[in-house]
């Protein structure tokens, strides 16, 4: 007899607040165990949804109760012990914990219980009516006979507790989608009852619902994890009332926990449309034996291990032991061949879409596409192109990584191999898929360059809106951030080979620094090249130059065209370089180690426009001669030995445009001429 703390006993039961039909579901179960325990068929099972008398902004009450009635075998004298009994095993194999009426008093004030039923050795019925609630007493529930009624049980869940009323749904529609998810097992089943949810006068069928917007898209798989069976149901739901594509976890065909699909299978994030046109949300239930024998006592989760990636790598304690993750990635994969149709038109529409990111944005992760099986049902078909950027980036490192350590174990597995033939044919394939990732980091450099050649011919264009050119700030910055030294700026902001492809390998490179500013020289001058650059020799003796060459790079303003004798860009170059000269160079501790002498190789830049009034200062200057073209000077100066060049901006675009016109026609780089 039930002779427990029963109000100990309730405080112990866990009921999450997010579940607060799962008492209903609970008399629900009961209701129809004790429809199958009856003879005869044509059974019903009714759930009555009981209000408060005040209505809420929408116009519908809250719900304050429920009532289950059944046509089932009653509450005869062994049902009554069991549920007397704290933890009865007498539906255990039906997967019964004994705890389903604790449950009814966590979420209710009380149960109010009115049952008739049959014995064998009485004639007519006996009447069994008691009230189920924190001061419950088994001996003030007696039986009597009666000789009026009909066999079955009425039982009402009264007096909703906070906070599962207020979570609780309030349409009918709500509740009888969730009673039938929640039973669908139950509902494929030949001898299922008929099941109504009632609401004052509306009535919902959900014999109906299940036979409208469950069996007739249902589908049925099975397969076994470690010696485990388990049966998969899948079912497409045409209402318009679910939204969200879910997996259920079932124990003795009743849901008990799910996982949102569109986590697992990012194609599954809105409803989706079948070859009829028809938008539909997919449900799928798994269930098995391992699940039965390990779902908790209060039918809230099981006792296995989660369902996250990071538990599903973690070591198992048993052999046998099958994790939550096992089993999601089993129904994952046959969910995509369920959805196999569905999936596909999906994965057309987003390739297209990849190819033409791919084609116009990024070019660097071409060699992805003929991989695009592998990792397109990853991409969420709403994705924006800053997410198929951080997708396909991802794609590409996670090839990197995997082939780097596949790298890594040929060359040691090579020690032991004496077949030099298969471990080349396995290396050469190899190479061949890690040189793909190489023209992938080429190809997105190659795109960065003409970036910036767009900017470059923005930055020595006319401003409408100004009406003037933009200062050769603009380009210098371009080209190499101001006020910075090659210890401050990073490899990949510079852009040096706009100028010459050579410059971008230097030791030293000063952006609008003066002179005696720099660690490296010992120099009184302020002046400031806007580009001052040397190169040394890794290791030198005494007597050697330290430094091997020394380049100055000077930029005018656009189109400036009042240039004179006495301010001639050239001549001002060259001064800088006598300027350097002049100098001492130090080592890596500052010590100073010679003079720099007049013998180093120098180059002089001018980036300019070529105007009326600089052609005519560059005509008398020693050794310049025109281009070809005639958009820039070149010459050695004997007396200073400096070679140098002037460069028109033009020429300076299109001779950069035309050394990476072949990167840019290979990478079908579009808006290029």
């Amino acid at each position: 007899m039930l002779r427990t703390n029963l109000r100990g006993q309730v405080r112990q039961t866990v009921l999450p607040k997010w579940k607060p039909l799962l008492p209903l579901f609970e008399a629900v179960m009961n209701a129809l165990q004790a429809v199958q325990d009856a003879p005869g068929r044509h059974h019903k099972v009714i759930i009555h949804i009981e209000r408060d008398s005040e209505l809420v902004d929408d116009g519908l009450a809250a719900i304050n109760g429920f009532t289950v009635t059944d046509t089932g075998i009653g509450f005869n004298d062994v049902n009554f012990d069991s549920f007397n009994t704290a933890f009865s095993e007498y539906k255990f194999k039906r997967g019964g914990k004994g705890l389903g009426r604790f449950i009814w008093l966590k979420a209710f004030q009380r149960v109010e219980i009115d049952s008739f039923f049959a014995e064998t050795d009485i004639d007519g019925l006996i009447a069994r009516k008691f009230i189920f609630d924190g001061d419950y007493d088994p001996e003030k529930a007696p039986s009597a006979a009666t000789d009026h009624g009909q066999i079955g049980t009425t039982v009402r869940l009264v007096g909703f507790r906070e906070p599962y009323k207020s979570e609780c749904p309030r349409l009918a529609e709500q509740i009888a989608q969730r009673l039938v998810e929640h039973f669908l097992l139950v509902f494929l089943q030949e001898e299922c009852p008929v099941v109504e949810v009632h609401d004052y006068a509306e009535k919902i069928s959900l014999n109906r619902i299940f036979e409208t917007d469950f069996r007739a898209t249902a589908t049925a798989s099975e397969f076994t994890i470690k010696d485990a069976t388990f049966q998969l149901h899948g079912f497409r739901l045409t209402t318009p009332r679910v939204s969200k594509h879910r997996l259920i976890y079932a124990a003795n065909h009743r849901g008990v926990v799910s996982d949102k699909l569109e986590d697992y299978l990012p194609n599954l994030n809105g409803r989706l449309v079948d070859e009829g046109g028809n938008s539909f949300v997919y449900l799928a239930v798994i269930q098995g034996d391992y699940l039965n024998q390990r779902v908790n006592n209060a039918r809230t989760d099981f006792d296995i291990g989660g369902a996250d990636d990071a538990e599903a790598d973690a070591p198992t304690l048993f052999a046998d032991e099958i994790r939550r993750a096992d089993i999601r990635d089993a129904c994952i994969e046959r969910i995509n061949d369920d959805l196999k149709d569905v999936i596909e038109s999906i994965n057309a529409l987003k390739e297209e879409r990849i190819f033409r990111y791919v084609q116009d944005d990024a070019p660097q992760y071409k060699v992805l596409l003929k991989y695009r099986d592998e990792f397109i049902n990853k991409i969420s078909p709403n994705a924006s192109k800053a997410d198929l950027e951080a997708a396909l980036h991802r794609e590409i490192y996670q090839r990197e990584v995997k082939l780097k350590q596949e790298g890594a174990r040929i060359i040691k597995e090579a020690e032991k191999l004496d077949d030099y033939e298969s471990y080349h044919t396995r290396f050469s394939e190899f190479m061949d898929r890690y040189n793909e990732l190489g023209v992938s980091a080429l190809a997105q450099y190659v795109a960065h360059r003409k970036i910036i050649l767009d900017f470059l011919d923005r930055s020595i264009s006319l401003l409408p809106e100004k009406g003037q050119y933009p200062l050769e700030r603009a380009v210098h910055n371009l080209i190499y951030p101001v006020r910075t030294t090659s210890e401050d700026v990073p490899y990949h902001q510079q852009n040096l080979w706009i100028i010459d492809e050579r410059l971008t390998y230097h030791s030293f490179l000063a952006s609008d620094k003066p002179l005696k500013s720099l660690e490296s020289i010992e120099s009184d001058s302020a002046k400031r090249p806007d580009l001052f650059i040397f190169d040394r020799k890794v290791a030198f003796t005494e007597g050697d130059q330290p430094i091997t060459s020394m380049t100055v790079v000077e930029f005018k303003r656009p189109q400036r065209d009042d240039y004179k004798a006495d301010d001639n860009p050239l001549k001002q170059s060259f001064d800088m370089v006598e300027e350097v000269r002049r100098g001492q160079f130090k080592d890596h501790r500052g010590r100073p180690i010679s003079a720099l002498s007049d013998k180093i190789p120098a180059y002089c830049y001018v980036i300019c426009d070529l105007t009326p009034s600089l052609h005519e200062v560059l005509l008398d200057m020693e050794g310049a001669d025109l281009t070809p073209d005639g958009q820039g000077y070149y010459g050695y100066h004997k007396r200073r030995r400096i070679f140098f060049e002037v460069i028109d901006y033009n020429k300076l675009l299109r001779d950069a445009k035309k050394r990476n016109r072949i990167f840019f026609d290979t990478l079908n780089i579009m808006g290029q001429r």
